[in-house]
């Protein structure tokens, strides 16, 4: 009887219906993670760079915040590593920065064995991929500009440009300034990049929240071609769960 009730369930029109929007909407809207894994099967992955000594606090802390309280928002566990982090300890920082150090020495190692390994032959099947992609996907970030799609938050190092533009000399190209600007980042100090690596981490988690509401209003109003696999999956799934209840 359970084998035909899965039977039953498996061959229902709104269920096969479902099964075949989620691999049109697949193939019409290629997501980034799709074009990861492709890259990975013809170029091995890429070493991380490690995080900040801010960010492995944020990890830190994190955890035990989850512990006492699981249903904790990410952005409000921003908000007391943020405080958290300004009254730390020099020390504990210190902490903090050496682990990234050696983190570091570990990545730079990794990145040039991994550099020596790549072939071109590798590089130039990637780059034919990489265009594929690119000019499948023009059409649908069309639609999803029109259909009024959360704008990704500028990264920690755009958002130090930002500050930065009102100070701009008017004598100098806008080549040359953002050379110097380029470079003045590099040097400046970890604890310097703080606020801006603080402010990034608030805007990407106000941004994902954002981005579910508007897919989950896209879902409702027929635009699911707009909308990545993963929350399609996801929403057929909740809806198949209540279904069933």
């Amino acid at each position: 009887m359970m084998c035909y009730g899965k039977f039953i369930y498996f061959t229902r029109s709104e269920t096969l219906l479902c099964k075949r929007n989620c691999l049109l909407n697949f193939y019409q809207n290629i997501s980034k993670g799709v074009l990861k894994y492709i890259k990975e099967t013809i170029i091995p992955s890429k070493p991380k760079k490690p995080i900040s000594p801010f960010l492995l606090y944020v990890k830190d802390i994190s955890l035990k915040i989850k512990q006492e309280k699981p249903d904790t928002k990410y952005s409000e566990i921003l908000k007391k590593a943020s405080r958290g982090w300004a009254e730390l300890n020099p020390v504990e920082k210190e902490n903090f920065t050496k682990e990234y150090i050696k983190n570091y020495e570990i990545y730079t190692k990794q990145l040039k064995e991994y550099n020596n390994s790549i072939t071109d032959e590798q590089k130039q099947l990637w780059e034919e991929k990489k265009k594929e992609y690119e000019n499948s996907n023009k059409k649908i970030n069309s639609k999803q500009k029109k259909l009024g799609k959360p704008k990704k938050p500028p990264n920690t190092y755009l958002l130090y440009l930002l500050s930065k533009k009102n100070e701009k000399d008017p004598n100098i190209s806008f080549k040359d300034w953002l050379k110097s600007m380029t470079i003045s980042w590099k040097k400046l100090p970890n604890i310097e990049k703080e606020p801006y690596v603080i402010k990034t981490m608030q805007l990407i988690s106000q941004y994902k929240e954002d981005l579910e509401k508007w897919e989950m209003k896209m879902i409702n109003s027929g635009h699911s071609d707009v909308v990545r696999l993963q929350t399609l999956l996801k929403y057929n799934l909740h809806k198949n769960e209540h279904r069933n209840k």
